[in-house]
């Protein structure tokens, strides 16, 4: 009798866990995207209630071998040079010019960083698929939501066109895991009719930068479906050497175009007028160039308008003017092992990785949502489609007919 009640008791807890977050799931899948259209503040109250029903659900039926998971996940490459980022960003606070909302957006990093490690780690070992399949609903409601949002702009609801690209924003983000998530079980038509409907909804909206981005991912994605090996060692190589030279880079087009045309950059106009002015910004401070001017230091500058608007507002720029060289090498060696990692992956899975990291990268390095913690909780949603669609291939493999008759 007894041991027939404790065999419900864990029933009960497995049942309610399990619901629990199946419930943060749709929250994650389907009120983020929904919520970037309907007000300001939706998708970070959202993201905080997915989070704490993920660890009532953690709390009621834990995963076994949970401590376990989460001290291998802390000796991982990729997670000890983010939290080495991430103090180095801490200690730039001392010396950065706006200290205090430095230390605030660090603080909302370092929160978000917690919650999505504690979320990754304290997942069951295997997915359900109805779990996955809401992930690409979310994108349909998603593209749905922003659709209603501008209908309602033409019948005079106002509706501020910054939340319709916010939107967008979510759906570019999460776009290629939740195609991942499709390819992974076989439905390669619906993830290609999910990536074409989200480039007509994004080419409607007229975003360059969110145009770029899912061009990019769709490139990274065409070479690594050919040959997922060699792709993920040039991307890995081209992005982290982009992220490491990017001054050295500005320096040698600067000095080219003064030996090539007696001239400036200056007197070029248009983006050579910007490189120039990268190249300024640059060579200012030698020590500023190896320390960087402080976390938040050109966000801040560019929100105040002490710096002109012809700025570089990239994130590989603000990484070398804000962290130096130090967050710079702490940067690339994340990326390139980033992209190294992708191999490991699913076969299924790993293409729609190369094309989310390509995605979203873009995304960074043309400055898009610079400073807003939007994009960032929009990052975690990728990464949490993402490890469920990796956990969802448990049962992939079919034992063959001889296999069976041996038993």
């Amino acid at each position: 009798m007894t041991l027939a009640t404790n065999q419900a008791r864990t029933d009960d807890a497995a049942d309610t866990g399990q619901f629990l977050s199946r419930l943060g799931y749709v929250l994650l899948a389907i009120g983020v995207p929904v919520g970037a259209v309907l007000h300001d503040l939706a998708v970070f109250f959202v993201y905080c209630v997915a989070v704490a029903l993920f660890a009532f659900a953690a709390a009621i039926d834990p995963p076994g071998g949970l401590f376990g998971r989460m001290s291998r996940a802390l000796t991982q490459p990729i997670v000890i040079i983010s939290l080495a980022l991430l103090a180095w960003a801490g200690v730039s606070v001392l010396w950065t010019p706006f200290s205090i909302p430095a230390a605030q957006h660090l603080l909302k990093l370092s929160l978000w960083l917690v919650s999505l490690f504690l979320v990754l780690t304290s997942a069951r070992a295997h997915a359900r698929a109805t779990d996955l399949y809401l992930f690409p609903i979310g994108i349909v409601v998603g593209l749905a939501a922003m659709l209603a949002g501008y209908i309602a702009n033409r019948y005079g609801f106002e509706i501020p066109h910054r939340r319709i690209h916010d939107g967008a924003v979510v759906l570019v983000t999460t776009l290629y895991p939740a195609m991942g998530g499709l390819a992974a079980r076989g439905r390669n038509g619906l993830a290609r009719l999910l990536l074409m409907l989200s480039v007509v909804a994004v080419y409607a909206l007229g975003s360059p930068s969110l145009i770029l981005a899912l061009l990019f991912g769709f490139a990274a994605l065409s070479f690594a479906v050919s040959d997922m090996e060699r792709t993920s060692r040039d991307l890995a190589w081209g992005v982290g050497g982009m992220m490491a030279l990017g001054p050295v880079v500005v320096i040698l087009v600067f000095e080219l175009a003064r030996a090539t045309m007696n001239s400036g950059l200056t007197a070029l106009g248009g983006p050579f007028a910007t490189l120039a002015l990268a190249h300024a910004m640059v060579i200012h401070e030698k020590l500023l160039l190896v320390t960087g001017h402080g976390f938040e230091s050109l966000v801040r500058a560019l929100q105040t308008g002490l710096f002109a608007s012809n700025t570089p507002r990239g994130q590989l720029f603000a990484i070398w003017y804000e962290l130096g060289v130090v967050g710079a090498i702490l940067a690339a060696a994340g990326m390139w092992i980033g992209f190294r990692r992708i191999r490991s992956a699913p076969p299924r899975l790993a293409p729609y990785l190369a094309a989310a990291l390509a995605c979203n990268l873009t995304l960074a390095a043309l400055g898009e949502n610079l400073g807003d913690m939007l994009w960032t909780v929009s990052l975690g949603v990728a990464a949490i489609s993402a490890n469920v669609a990796e956990r969802s291939q448990y049962r992939t493999t079919r034992p063959s007919a001889a296999g069976l008759a041996l038993f």
